[in-house]
């Protein structure tokens, strides 16, 4: 009943703001407050990180996309593109031989690219989802650029469909159930964590956490062994990629002084993959669902059938 519910207000919604399929030209205002406007459909499309890619995968442009970065692993397809560098560090003269006739950026590139690519003429979108619903209207932006506004309807009403599952369940649980002090390791050796304004941090919120790294300084502070020592989370989340060698539960639980913090304790330690928590991608709904089950476990079942 609630998905219907909810399926009938975005419809409306789309209805009556008129949304319909672009015709060319096309314009969106970027995160960098960037007018960005394309005289006609794209056909040659180049994506500087990961979460970007994969959200053209998702809209069915695999054609359209014909360079993206070393890091691009997913959707597998994406394995096989070309090549333009790293995201910190694109080639631009590899960038420029493809002739792109839309770039995405994101919040991973240096502004910097981003500016040289717009002085050599390049239309270049730039965005910086730091939410949920930032990433959404980042998609439906997108979708508008690329004339794929229908396709990016179908996935944005999908993700919110999800969203408000989850966001029912875990409103169901607080009501007698205070939210848990979360740690999210971002790397191991200094230790880092996810601050406010973090994708991170809207994660851990939607799915019932408080995000303890948000009230140290920064986006991505480095935390200390005291810190971590007295704020004594009750759950601990790592991912396999945060040290140099895979992290494991075991491995945090035999870490020195570990075995004081609440989380080892009451063995609330889990390893997600960082993948679908920290690119704003469609993927993110399942990011938000294996946050969900490690913070309450008991909604694994229902979740899964979501």
């Amino acid at each position: 009943m609630l998905k219907k519910i909810f399926l009938g207000s975005l419809i409306l919604i789309f209805v009556i703001s008129g949304q319909v399929l672009a015709d060319f030209p096309v314009s969106v205002t970027d995160d960098l407050n960037h007018k960005v406007t394309l005289e006609k459909k794209p056909t040659r499309i180049i994506s500087l990180a990961p979460a970007n890619t994969e959200f053209l995968f998702a809209l069915g442009l695999e054609k359209e996309i014909v360079g993206v970065t070393t890091y691009a692993n997913y959707p597998k397809e994406a394995l096989e593109k070309e090549k333009i560098g790293t995201v910190i560090e694109p080639n631009i003269e590899k960038i420029v031989s493809l002739e792109p006739e839309l770039i995405l950026s994101n919040a991973v590139n240096k502004l910097e690219t981003v500016k040289r690519l717009r002085e050599l003429g390049y239309n270049v979108a730039g965005f910086n989802a730091r939410t949920v619903d930032e990433a959404i209207i980042m998609i439906k932006k997108v979708a508008k650029l690329a004339g794929r506004e229908e396709r990016g309807r179908e996935i944005v009403t999908e993700m919110y469909l999800q969203l408000a599952e989850i966001k029912n369940l875990v409103d169901n649980k607080l009501k007698v159930n205070n939210r848990p002090r979360v740690f999210y390791e971002i790397w191991n050796d200094p230790l880092y964590t996810a601050g406010k304004n973090t994708f991170i941090n809207d994660i851990v919120h939607i799915a019932g956490g408080v995000n303890i790294g948000a009230k140290a300084r920064g986006e991505w502070p480095q935390y200390s062994l005291e810190k971590l020592l007295i704020v004594n989370p009750d759950i601990y989340i790592s991912s396999p990629h945060s040290a140099p060698h895979k992290v494991t539960v075991k491995s945090i639980k035999n870490r020195a002084n570990y075995q004081t913090i609440n989380a080892v304790k009451n063995n609330k330690i889990y390893i997600l993959d960082q993948d679908i928590v920290s690119r704003p991608s469609p993927r993110i709904i399942e990011g938000i669902k294996e946050m969900t089950k490690a913070i309450f476990p008991d909604l694994a079942d229902e979740i899964n059938n979501l």
